[in-house]
């Protein structure tokens, strides 16, 4: 298993510390599939940006309308998403569907898009750096 936070507080980093795991560091996804040094950059230039994956694009009626009842209240939208921009798209696999999708959930959202084909980021060294055998002699 692999674990990333996501908006848990440090609740995650608790459990994971009291069963001796270690987790992809940052405070969320978004970065590591992004790249930290990337997401900060856009952060400070673009603070209200909405970051999409792959999974949340997939998912996106139920995780994002459902989930924050925009199908039943939808005189809601601009308190949840009045303070962004933009939609970014952190595209993990090169699809055409999967980019359509996420382009009209921005358009639900009211928001601008962007599609940035990142893959899996710092996910492919974390997980390189977990299965590498340890140190010869440690």
């Amino acid at each position: 298993m692999i674990y990333g936070d996501c908006g848990t507080g440090g609740d995650l980093d608790r459990a994971l510390e009291a069963e001796g795991v270690e987790r992809i560091p940052g405070p969320h996804c978004y970065q590591f599939f992004m790249g930290t040094a990337d997401f900060e950059a856009l952060a400070e230039e673009e603070p209200g940006c909405f970051f999409l994956t792959d999974y949340l694009v997939r998912h996106f009626d139920r995780l994002i309308v459902k989930g924050l009842g925009l199908d039943r209240y939808p005189e809601l939208l601009p308190d949840y998403f009045g303070n962004y921009t933009k939609v970014v798209h952190l595209a993990q696999l090169a699809d055409p569907a999967l980019r359509e999708r996420a382009e009209t959930a921005a358009r639900r959202l009211g928001l601008a898009f962007e599609h940035r084909m990142v893959g899996y980021g710092e996910l492919a060294g974390f997980v390189a750096a977990a299965a590498a055998p340890p140190p010869a002699g440690g």
